[in-house]
């Protein structure tokens, strides 16, 4: 008698056991079926997501053209290599300029510069478009990854709204490319292993091989598939001899679009080391000999940047706020912590009992796409945090995050008690549309109209470009190029682009001048624009002039965005 209920004790633990195991398993890509298929049909989601990527758009293009004020020369380096690019018919995979950059969002300016004409928003259009469908494909993505309609939701709103974000859908910077190519690398990857369709592996590869040629930082990204390819082989048997296809697709189609940029850097290899190591962490000058101090110290406030001390650059964020809302951010520690924890569980289980679980792919692939994308900032000391570098690793921060907020909601949807479960679900969507309006009103009003942001996007050099346009044809303009910055290939500063860019085709007889000019070259009735205060340099052209007009132009007193100028009739 007692060896019978042993016997159905034991069985019905197994049973719990397996049911447990079960309900771990089902919480990700590996099911068929969305788990909210029934509350939340395919005809919701639709709408819901277009709602959600047509207020993205619409957050990415208000007042693009005054928020921010001004354009950051770096910005405008990318517009005159577009103009440059144009004139000669040379469009480049690589440009040298501004320490170099990957030219595929160069070209792009340079069409939409051809198809619609210079402007701030031409410049800005693709850093939108690239944001607003990084917003599309976070929700594609989240709704494969976690099989569930609310979380694929939850992860497209995150994104539209999240100050990180918005701020570089609204930047010329190349590095806005990045999370697009990623995120749906992955999202056609899952969908592939989803599907068991090789066109999607094919489709992945290709959007992989399209990241070389976005930003620095996506050449580290190869390490995220080596962690996904080395957690499916672990997890499932003989991966390699079922599934040599679809790796052998997504490879040759990586391949294919990537080649021309790998030859390039094989014949140019100075191009892929460009700037690199002047502010890698292993370069002696900058770790003093303490290199492991150096990369814990520079990891660690990469790491704050998320929940407590975010980038201090006034240019890439809200000085004052961490990278991510703060609600938001509880749910990434909260994952962050227990996606650790389970990756070193399952990975224990394996190899203590020889356990698969595929559980353990869905979080390889969060951990390692997010602690890969954090190595381009950790391992450089310059303005570190830097949300910038870091780029690449806000989806994985924010599809972590998703992954708690569908925990919970999940947890709540469990309980029996209505009213319960709905306090919960209200709660949670609460906190999740307040901080996406919270988040969107820091960009609009605490960070846009502040003073710092102006300065940072040196809105004098574009009151200075817009006073030029308005001056008379025929009046010679003198620009003196003493803002800074590094000198390019037309032999002037980063800084002057702005006006070189900004007056294109717009006024005629401008001419860049040094610092050190000879006053008694300047022509006849002309007016004289300097970059930067210069006492010295005003005290010269006062000699040579003396009856010259000094000026200080204000357009906006209170932003320190001034800038002088001086009348020579």
């Amino acid at each position: 008698m007692a060896k019978s209920l042993k016997s159905k004790s034991g069985s019905r633990g197994k049973k719990s056991s397996q049911k447990k195991s079960a309900t771990n398993e089902s919480f990700g890509f590996l099911k068929d079926k969305p788990d909210d298929e029934k509350t939340l049909s395919r005809k919701t989601f639709f709408i819901l997501g277009l709602f959600i990527v047509l207020l993205a758009f619409f957050i990415r293009t208000y007042h693009l053209s005054s928020i921010p004020a001004g354009v950051y020369p770096d910005e405008a380096v990318n517009g005159t290599d577009a103009l440059t690019a144009n004139a000669s018919h040379h469009w480049k995979l690589f440009y040298t300029n501004n320490n170099g950059r990957e030219g595929l969002f160069m070209n792009l300016i340079a069409l939409g510069f051809t198809l619609f004409g210079v402007s701030v928003v031409t410049l800005k259009m693709w850093s939108v478009l690239a944001g607003t469908l990084t917003v599309l494909g976070m929700i594609l993505l989240g709704e494969e990854l976690f099989r569930s309609r609310r979380a694929g939701l939850i992860a497209g709103f995150l994104t539209a709204t999240t100050f990180w974000a918005i701020n570089f859908s609204r930047i010329s910077f190349r590095a806005s490319l990045l999370p697009f190519v990623l995120v749906f690398t992955i999202f056609f990857l899952i969908r592939g292993i989803q599907k068991k369709k090789i066109i999607d592996y094919a489709i992945a590869g290709m959007f992989f091989g399209l990241g070389t040629y976005t930003y620095i930082a996506f050449r580290i990204a190869p390490l995220i598939l080596i962690v996904l390819l080395a957690a499916f082989i672990i997890s499932r048997k003989r991966f390699l001899a079922t599934h040599w296809k679809e790796i052998a697709a997504f490879s040759f189609a990586m391949i294919l679009v990537a080649l021309p940029m790998l030859v390039n850097f094989a014949i140019h290899p100075e191009l892929f080391t460009s700037r690199t190591g002047e502010v890698s962490v292993f370069n002696p000058a900058v770790n003093g000999g303490h290199l492991l101090l150096t990369i814990g110290a520079s990891f660690g406030k990469t790491l704050a940047e998320f929940n407590f001390y975010g980038d201090q650059n006034w240019r890439q964020n809200l000085p004052t706020q961490p990278e991510l809302p703060i609600i938001i951010g509880m749910f990434f520690l909260a994952g962050l912590f227990y996606s650790i924890y389970e990756f070193f569980y399952l990975l224990y289980r394996r190899i203590k009992s020889g356990e698969r679980s595929e559980r353990l792919i869905l979080v390889s692939l969060l951990l390692s796409w997010f602690f890969v994308m954090l190595l381009p900032a950790a391992m450089t000391y310059e303005g570190i945090p830097h949300a910038l570098r870091s780029i690449g690793s806000m989806p994985a921060a924010l599809l972590i995050a998703v992954f708690s907020i569908e925990a919970a909601f999940k947890w709540a949807g469990r309980y029996r008690k209505a009213k319960f479960k709905k306090a919960v679900y209200a709660l949670l969507t609460v906190a999740i549309i307040g901080s996406g309006l919270l988040s969107t009103k820091m960009y609009f009003v605490d960070w846009g109209q502040s003073e710092e942001s102006h300065q940072a996007f040196n809105q004098n050099f574009m009151n200075m470009a817009k006073y030029i346009n308005n001056l008379p044809v025929g009046l010679s303009k003198y620009v003196v190029t003493n803002g800074g910055g590094k000198e390019t290939e037309d032999g002037l500063p980063v800084s002057a682009q702005v006006i070189k860019l900004f007056t294109y085709g717009k006024t005629a007889n401008i001419f860049y001048v040094k610092p050190d000019f000879d006053p008694s070259a300047i022509k006849k009735p002309s007016q004289i624009i300097l970059m930067g205060y210069d006492d010295d340099l005003m005290a010269r052209i006062e000699t040579a002039f003396p009856g010259a007009n000094f000026e200080k132009i204000d357009p906006q007193p209170g932003f320190g965005t001034d800038f002088a100028t001086i009348r020579i009739k």
